[in-house]
């Protein structure tokens, strides 16, 4: 009977394994990147993108011209034989109706693609502004290992400058390097700093800070 037991569990095992790495490929699959959650956050926060989806939402909620007394779909696809059956109307007042459809649906279609191109543009700005917070970090990055090299050839110069078998100068120039990379690594820095806060505050809407966090916590690959 234990034996039996045994065999049953294993069995089980067998079977739920395969669908528990299959659960786990999916969670890794349906994971979002860094920049799909910035750009997520954008279009969702944006005020000039809200407010054209507002305006879009205004234009689809808005009666269409003669519904509530006129077949709204006959009128859009008549058809040769039947027509359309509105004693009410005359003819002029129903081409009045269907012209004004009309242009509720080219109004609509514009305010889409408006939509469309206001969203690109500000994704481009703000993929462009990525791309130069990448290479800022870079810069940063190599920058600071300059330093370390230098530092650490400081140490040994100044070691051989005691000893007599290098010049002073020549640490007093390397001195000065390091100072002046130091300076530029803090203007890079500064300059990391400002985009940040400027990409977050320009585009972010009232979750600029928000944005301005997942700037500072993602390592932003480009």
């Amino acid at each position: 009977m234990k034996t039996k037991r045994i065999l049953v569990l294993s069995l089980i095992l067998v079977l739920l394994i395969p669908f528990t790495a299959w659960a786990q490929e999916q969670t890794q699959t349906t994971q979002k990147t860094p920049i799909e959650k910035i750009i997520e956050l954008v279009v969702e926060n944006n005020p000039t993108l809200q407010s054209q989806r507002d305006l879009i939402k205004e234009i689809e909620e808005m009666p269409a011209p003669g519904s509530g007394f006129i077949d709204i779909e006959a009128l859009e696809s008549v058809t040769e034989t039947g027509g359309i059956q509105t004693p009410l109307l005359s003819m002029i007042q129903l081409e009045d109706i269907r012209e004004a459809m009309l242009a509720r649906k080219d109004v609509l279609e514009k305010a889409r693609q408006s939509y469309e191109s206001l969203k690109k543009s500000l994704l481009t700005e703000l993929l462009t502004n990525l791309a130069e917070l990448s290479k800022l970090e870079n810069k940063e990055r190599s920058l600071t290992q300059l330093q370390s090299f230098l530092e650490s050839r400081a140490e040994s110069l100044t070691q051989q400058v005691k000893a007599g078998l290098q010049q002073p100068s020549t640490l007093y120039d390397l001195t000065e390097r390091i100072m002046n990379t130091a300076m530029e690594i803090e203007n890079t820095i500064e300059e990391i700093k400002t985009l940040k806060l400027q990409t977050a505050i320009t585009i972010g809407g009232n979750k600029w800070k928000e944005l301005l966090q997942m700037l500072d916590e993602y390592k932003i690959i480009l």
